[in-house]
């Protein structure tokens, strides 16, 4: 175990304000534990702190710590791999320690409980489950963030609970106010405190930033209602569901979770109006370390600096946020799995239907329009909503998605290229990332592809990572309209286009002999299906289909 150095922060000690960019302005907030809320902490990507004990522990150690807590609350970002794997991995490391637990979770609700019996009897599984307990349809994020830490509680034997009520009341309560809410669901919920905990107010303020300033102050109070009344049911369902000598591990938001404000002091408050004995809730929150900056520069003062291996960057947080914080590399935006940025609804035939796109998304630069009626995704009928929803579940970074769409009166392609853009505006390079300039790209070649100090608006960039592999692509703005896969020597295995080539292949993967030269080639149009080799195009084909080419893009190949 390792000690920490704290720093403590008065009234007369000077922050600089570049310090403050590399920490999210919510985890070094004044609040909470009083004891704590004016210390400073920090640690590497990979490292816990237990920010009581003032010392970074492994998973172990803090399991062991955490044997005398009846409830404990793991903080989540919601689409981050790297924390869903750390508490699969916290959660049997408390299985090691022999201790009885139940595993609640946020994104299944109360109703939910049979269901998750019968999953976790192996009497339901996969996409069966998913459809049946609405997962997608409700809106969760993509199930595999979740599968890994599902799959040490079902290999162990512990049983699953929903902690949370249908999402139509805290969205009633968004809209109306808890007034609004009928005689029904105000039974479901019981009373909700709104007005015990200023610093739990400004807390929640401060997640929205600064719009909170700019909108009615009504509006603020629904919001912030259906923010108690969330923490408050699921601390509810926490108390109604905790077995005696049994502990509950929380998979939760890490709003909920964050210096303690949320659903630890709603069980405290419970546990007093009821008279019942207090019991110890331990928290657990992830914070990010920032992207390291390419030119070694650190961020923050400069004598704040000097015991980072060169180029790290500590994540930095108030000692009062959680009793431990885990700290990750910061995705830069690009997770795990891509995502569209789609609502959906049906219309009056049952029809998935586009109800809104979601700004600065994949969505958007497709140029999808609200009101699109959606009949095909790469050439396959979704049987309703929540089967096209399970197909968006299923899409991976390196494919081309090709929806077919009414719009009006007329079908039409929207289609887009899933590849990540490390090099996105104001954003660092995340780590694990190398994005370099590369030089026009002949897929055909048998020698590799090369960088080039050349920027050109038109960015052809040369990218890889350890999970992705090594790609060229070719972005016209923000759109990726090609896309390369090279092989280990750095020679083209696959290529993506955006627009069909003239035969209407837009995939072509590529064999190549030991020496690297294309001995064949396989065509897939939008379908996946092959394209046979067809006569040469005239001239006059071959003109038209150039011109098909939005005007100064390059020509395709």
């Amino acid at each position: 175990m390792k000690k920490l150095e704290s720093c403590l922060i008065s009234a007369m000690c000077f922050l600089a304000p570049a310090a403050v960019l590399f920490a999210s302005q919510v985890d070094i907030l004044p609040l909470g534990d009083p004891c704590r809320a004016y210390l400073i902490e920090s640690a590497g990507p990979g490292e816990i702190v237990d920010t009581r004990g003032n010392e970074v522990v492994d998973v172990k150690e803090m399991a062991e710590k955490l044997k005398d807590a009846r409830v404990i609350l793991l903080g989540e970002d919601h689409t981050h791999l790297g924390e869903k794997l750390r508490q699969a991995e916290i959660l049997q490391a408390l299985v090691d320690q022999g201790m009885k637990l139940s595993l609640g979770m946020e994104f299944f609700q109360r109703a939910d409980d049979e269901l998750l019996s019968r999953w976790a009897k192996h009497q339901i599984d996969g996409e069966d489950f998913l459809r049946e307990v609405g997962w997608y349809d409700r809106g969760s994020y993509r199930w595999a963030y979740y599968a890994p830490i599902m799959k040490v509680a079902r290999d162990n034997g512990i049983p699953v609970v929903g902690l949370n009520v249908p999402r139509e009341i805290p969205r009633a309560v968004n809209r109306k106010g808890l007034e609004g809410l009928s005689d029904e669901q105000k039974a479901i919920v019981g009373p909700i405190d709104t007005k015990n905990s200023p610093q739990h107010r400004y807390l929640i303020s401060r997640y929205f930033g600064d719009s909170v300033a700019m909108m009615p102050p009504a509006w603020f109070d629904r919001m912030y209602a259906a923010q108690c009344l969330w923490d408050t049911v699921m601390a509810r369902s926490i108390l109604e569901q905790l077995h005696e000598g049994e502990t509950m591990v929380v998979v939760v938001g890490g709003g909920h979770v964050a210096y303690g404000l949320g659903i630890a002091r709603r069980i405290h408050e419970e546990l007093a109006r009821k008279s019942m004995p207090d019991f110890r809730v331990a928290t657990y929150c992830p914070v990010m370390a920032p992207v390291p900056d390419p030119e070694g520069e650190p961020s923050g003062h400069p004598m704040g600096h000097g015991h980072e291996a060169p180029g790290a960057e500590p994540g930095v947080f108030a000692a009062s946020l959680a009793d431990y914080v885990g700290v990750f590399e910061d995705p830069a935006g690009i997770y795990a799995w891509p995502t569209v940025g789609l609502r959906l609804k049906t219309d009056d035939e049952k029809r998935p239907v586009v109800s809104m796109i979601w700004p600065d998304t994949r969505a958007e630069e497709m140029g999808f329009k609200s009101g699109d009626i959606i009949l095909d995704l790469n050439g396959v009928k979704p049987k309703d909503l929540s089967d096209l929803r399970l197909m968006l579940a299923r899409i991976e970074w390196g494919q081309r998605l090709d929806f077919h769409v009414l719009r009006g009166e007329q079908e039409m392609n929207v289609a887009g290229l899933l590849i990540p853009d490390p090099e996105q505006e104001d954003l660092q390079v995340p780590s694990g990332w190398t994005v370099e300039a590369a030089l026009s790209v002949d897929p055909e070649s048998s020698l590799p592809v090369k960088s080039s100090p050349k920027i050109d608006a038109v960015r052809t960039r040369r990218i890889s990572s350890k999970d992705f592999g090594a790609w060229s692509v070719l972005f016209w703005g923000d759109v990726a309209r090609e896309a390369h896969q090279l092989d280990d020597e750095g020679r083209v295995i696959r290529s993506l286009y955006l627009d069909p080539q003239p035969d209407g292949a837009v995939e072509i993967r590529y064999e190549r002999c030991e020496h690297g030269a294309v001995i064949s080639e396989k065509r897939l149009d939008r379908e996946g299906r092959e394209i046979l080799p067809q006569p040469e195009a005239t001239g006059e084909e071959s003109a038209a289909a150039e011109s098909s080419i939005p005007a100064g893009m390059p020509k395709s190949r």
